[in-house]
């Protein structure tokens, strides 16, 4: 079981506190969206803040959630920034297209994961499972933070779990709190993207061991 703040959600002008703070309450991943403003309509980070969050934190894990349907240059940017996972969108382009990034990342040894929206059949990872790391389940509509968990996502971690096996992780994210991240704990994720809920309370380190509880339960 593993927590992954959503850096979208920590505050920009003091970034590296908010990093630092996490660290010092045990988180050892950070999740990164990236969004170009065509694939989900908002704008966030390019491959320089990847660069300079591994200059400075080479040991935590950065995890790339890449909202882009423009794979062709931007994947390699973030490559050469240092991404240690990049995580494709099912919608965003072609499974031909899908199948190569994946074999791009895995020929650069960045560990590649397949991103499900709300609304797409979860049979499509199965032409993917053999080179994929891990699935991420979208469960709120990807582009902005804050938003409500979906709570038919239950339903879709039980049946990517039963597809997946035991072995390949489910992350999930949108949404996830003290309440929601034991119903997607319970359907079958044990990789849990967590922002606002850590972001906005007074004492991130109080936060996780709420979440912690949780999961050990």
């Amino acid at each position: 079981m593993m927590i992954a703040p959503s850096i979208l959600n920590a505050n920009n002008l003091n970034l590296k506190k908010d990093i630092d703070e996490a660290v010092a309450a045990g988180i050892s991943r950070f999740h990164i969206d990236i969004m170009d403003g065509h694939f989900v309509p908002n704008l966030s980070f390019g491959p320089q803040l990847v660069s300079d969050f591994k200059r400075e934190f080479p040991s935590i894990k950065s995890e790339i959630h890449f909202m882009s349907d423009h794979p062709d240059d931007l994947v390699p940017a973030f490559v050469k920034a240092g991404a240690d996972s990049v995580e494709l969108h099912y919608e965003a382009m072609s499974e031909a297209k899908l199948n190569y990034w994946l074999d791009y990342l895995a020929d650069h040894h960045v560990a590649g994961a397949l991103v499900l929206n709300p609304d797409t059949p979860v049979k499509v990872i199965k032409p993917f499972l053999g080179k994929i790391k891990q699935v991420l389940v979208m469960t709120v509509h990807p582009g902005f933070g804050g938003q409500k968990f979906i709570a038919e996502s239950a339903n879709r971690i039980k049946e990517i779990r039963e597809i997946a096996g035991s072995e390949l992780p489910i992350e999930v994210d949108g949404g996830i709190n003290d309440q929601t991240i034991k119903l997607a704990k319970d359907a079958g994720a044990n990789v849990f993207v967590v922002g606002s809920y850590l972001y906005e309370a007074a004492d991130f380190a109080s936060q996780m061991q709420k979440l912690e509880r949780i999961m050990a339960s």
